[in-house]
């Protein structure tokens, strides 16, 4: 079986892999976000008795690359993003002082959606034989360009990949959950499949909102963009990063017209007639997925991040059939109090220079998953 290994995000990619593929792996997702990451992308394509699948990737070749790729920063840095306990994160001056420096991890390769998610991309799902090649050709790839390491930074558990990647000497590091809602029939069904203090905090919080003024609503993207595009930039420099409002704008904009306004939803929450928060939905087939997000944080705005990224999609989705509402990464423990079904993530790794894969195996010893909030 052979493989091509093509720069960027090929051309092809939508013919080879079909289009019954999770969202993350979509042609439309892919277009909206190729300048998500900075360092070279590249595409994997195999063909296994007739059927296509794929990879996606990236070189971190920076130092300057996020802890949400940069292998280094994920497992020894002083996370800004990540929430990691203090008993895994109190190991780490000590770890950093005996490993090599994060500059001799570089360059390294992660393969991974924009959206952080890793897995083989074929339509009706892949297969062993399928999953063995890709991952092999990786590896072959990566060596022959004395890469460092090699990561799958967001692997489900619910992934076949896993055994794949266990089989080829990786090593399993637990991360975060992600979080998902499969949706009931009503409103009323969705509270009551609550448990009885989720669903009593969901009543107060809804309660409190309304008491505050606060509205949640579904808005039309270029009726509100300046608004949306300052609570991005907001929530990009809480997390410590630098935010720069072109290409948080210029981001907003490709999702919308690479999905078309059909495909998006826009729920936003005003109080006194100000958008406060807003989360930007995609739908794809029977899935609705929420990554982008922004909310002031104000004691009157308390809450109100789970009315515009929870509560109003929800709603949305019943109301129009929808099954599933994927929520990402990160506030996990909000998530599932609110009727999340919490699925693991783990980072998988594998240093090819010996002096960095012991330093992985250090690194992995104290990691523990991401705690919730």
């Amino acid at each position: 079986m052979s493989v091509q290994v093509l720069d960027g995000v090929a051309a092809q990619w939508r013919d080879h892999v079909g289009d019954d593929v999770p969202i993350l792996a979509s042609a439309p997702w892919l277009d909206a976000t190729l300048g998500r990451f900075a360092g070279r992308r590249l595409t994997f394509l195999a063909t296994e008795e007739g059927r296509g699948g794929g990879l996606q990737a990236t070189v971190v070749d920076s130092a300057a690359a996020g802890e949400m790729i940069n292998l280094y920063q994920t497992l020894l840095a002083d996370p800004k993003v990540w929430k990691f306990p203090e008993e895994s994160l109190a190991a780490r001056g000590g770890l950093r002082a005996e490993a090599p420096p994060g500059e001799c991890w570089l360059p390294h390769i992660a393969v991974l959606y924009p959206g952080f998610d890793s897995f083989v991309a074929a339509s009706g799902g892949s297969t062993p034989a399928l999953t063995a090649t890709l991952v092999d050709a990786v590896l072959s790839w990566a060596r022959e360009h004395e890469m460092k390491a090699v990561s799958f930074p967001y692997v489900t558990s619910d992934v076949g990949l896993s055994k794949v990647l266990a089989e080829r000497g990786f090593r399993s590091i637990p991360l975060t959950f992600r979080s998902r809602v499969t949706v009931n029939a009503s409103f009323d069904g969705y509270l009551a499949s609550l448990s009885t203090n989720g669903r009593s905090q969901v009543n107060r919080e809804r309660r409190r909102l309304a008491a505050a003024g606060v509205r949640t609503m579904r808005c039309a993207f270029d009726e509100v963009c300046q608004d949306v595009v300052a609570l991005r930039c907001d929530l990009v420099e809480r997390y410590g990063q630098k935010a720069e409002k072109d290409r948080e704008e210029a981001t907003l904009r490709a999702l919308v017209s690479c999905f078309g306004t059909d495909q998006v939803r826009l729920y936003c929450s005003f109080l006194d007639g100000r958008l406060v928060g807003f989360s930007l939905g995609l739908v794809w087939g029977d899935t609705w997925l929420f990554l982008y997000t922004g909310t002031y944080q104000t004691p009157q705005t308390s809450a109100v991040y789970f009315d515009h990224f929870v509560y109003a999609p929800i709603a949305g989705a019943i109301s129009e059939g929808a099954r599933v509402v994927d929520m990402g990464i990160g506030a996990w423990e909000g998530k599932r109090r609110r009727g999340c079904e919490l699925t693991p993530v783990n980072l998988w790794a594998r240093g090819l220079d010996p002096v960095i894969d012991q330093a992985i195996s250090r690194a992995a010893v104290p990691m523990r998953r991401e705690v919730g909030w």
